[in-house]
């Protein structure tokens, strides 16, 4: 009889779990890509102080991805149009990209956590994209990051990441 009872206890788990990812999943679709391994967990931000146009701006977020040297910056806050919410700094190769995937599906915050698909992990730097043909001049230095965005597409155009 406890074998029969610990089954059934078990399996209302696991309906109990299969509701809550489902009732979740339709606000947050990402989570579903996330439940069948589609979907990668980045976390909270890292500690970092973003200056936009020379003043702190805390309304940036920053995180760091598993490549080395590669962060990722959050800029919903800002970005209007949909074309820039998300930023790649690729330090190694030198470019900063946007994804090539930018819905719901592909990125999203629950409870202060991003996650990524695996569509919202590949970037194509802006200074090769069409629209924007832009050179950033990023640069970097010991815990710092500057760069230029550019011109016309959010309330600002330089960037300066310190890094702690």
């Amino acid at each position: 009889m406890r074998l029969r009872n610990f089954l059934k206890i078990i399996f209302g788990l696991l309906i109990l779990f299969a509701v809550a990812v489902g009732l979740t999943s339709i606000n947050h679709p990402i989570i579903l890509k996330w439940v069948t391994g589609s979907a990668r967990h980045f976390g909270k931000p890292i500690p970092a102080t973003v200056y936009t146009n020379g003043q702190v701006n805390g309304h940036i977020k920053v995180f760091y991805t598993d490549e080395p040297n590669n962060y990722l910056l959050s800029l919903t806050e800002y970005d209007s149009l949909g074309t820039l919410k998300f930023i790649n700094i690729n330090l190694n190769e030198k470019w900063i990209g946007r994804p090539d995937g930018m819905s719901q599906n592909d990125y999203d915050f629950i409870a202060g956590h991003l996650f990524l698909s695996g569509t919202g992990e590949h970037f194509s730097p802006i200074q090769d994209m069409k629209g924007f043909n832009y050179d950033t001049q990023l640069s970097f230095a010991d815990r710092q990051i500057k760069f230029n965005m550019p011109p016309n597409e959010l309330n600002f155009d330089s960037v300066r990441i310190k890094l702690y």
